[in-house]
């Protein structure tokens, strides 16, 4: 008896050493940056946080390095199918991959990222965007600081009142944005700005309140509410939204498919604040640039 147990704790330890490798902390690379699109975020929520009487919270390297996976592995791989939400991520990559689901709280699939991949020391908690157009800083923050959930916690309050954020880390690319906070310190080296010789720690750009994008001329923004590869179906979904009340919905050829737009607008701002109005029972609508 006494054998057998000893061989399961070897194999265990054997198994252990196999796995190890896969989950190895990253060297940040040397050349890490943040975008100006990604400053232009942080600066923003900061500003809220100094706006509602809270410090604000220094740029930690580790976790902007963690945002900048993520919203790489989101972009390419999409993790977030099915069940599993935008806090999941893909078997694509040397970490733990892991899906998220709806009915997971904290779960560690999130907060054990930055002590996985780098040396931050403690856990981290995200809030994610998607867009099908591409993410603008005013946008991400204007759904972000509507929304109780992400307000909460951006602000330190309702479940987050005890805790206090001494690190931030953010990330964009494309139709994704993520933000990440963390309760431990990390040594402040300052994060580089791409293109720019200075660093970024705490607030270095005045933020424009209510900055909004002009439209682009000859671009729209639709809002979609489904899709089909049938001319005829989508035509008849268009009349059942007209039934419904819908002024102008429409089909928007998409290569094969035949969207259904329940409006158009000049800007993403807002398209995005026109599917806000819907309420949840059009929570599925999404903009799509065309």
């Amino acid at each position: 008896m006494k054998n057998n147990k000893l061989k399961i704790v070897l194999l265990l330890l054997m198994m252990i050493g196999t796995l190890a490798p896969l989950v190895a902390q990253h060297q940040i690379p040397g050349d890490f940056c943040i975008t100006a699109d990604e400053l232009q975020l942080y600066n923003r929520l900061n500003q809220y946080r100094k706006d509602n009487g809270l410090s604000e919270i220094p740029l930690s390297k580790s976790l902007c390095y963690v945002a900048k996976l993520h919203v790489s592995d989101l972009q390419y791989n999409r993790p977030d199918t099915g069940n599993c939400n935008l806090h999941s991520w893909s078997a694509q990559g040397d970490w733990v991959e892991c899906c998220y689901g709806t009915d997971v709280f904290n779960s560690t699939c999130m907060t054990s990222k930055p002590k996985e991949m780098t040396t931050y020391p403690g856990k981290g908690y995200e809030i994610a965007f998607w867009e099908s157009v591409d993410a603008r800083p005013s946008v991400v923050f204007d759904l972000w600081s509507s929304s109780p959930a992400s307000r909460d916690l951006i602000l330190n309050r309702g479940i987050w009142k005890e805790m206090t954020w001494k690190a931030f880390g953010v990330g964009m690319l494309e139709g994704y944005a993520v933000v990440w906070y963390g309760a431990e310190a990390e040594a402040d080296e300052g994060v580089k700005i791409c293109g720019s010789d200075k660093t970024a720690g705490r607030l270095i750009d005045k933020v424009k309140p209510g900055e909004a994008a002009a439209g682009t001329a000859g671009v729209r923004y639709h809002l979609i509410i489904a899709s089909f590869t049938d001319e005829t179906i989508a035509q008849q979904q268009v009349q059942q939204y007209k039934s419904r009340g819908f002024k102008n919905p429409s089909i928007i050829k998409s290569g094969d498919n035949f969207r259904v737009s329940l409006g158009s607008y000049a800007t993403q701002e807002e398209a995005i604040k026109a599917r806000k109005s819907l309420g949840e029972k059009y929570e599925k609508a999404w903009v799509m640039k065309n």
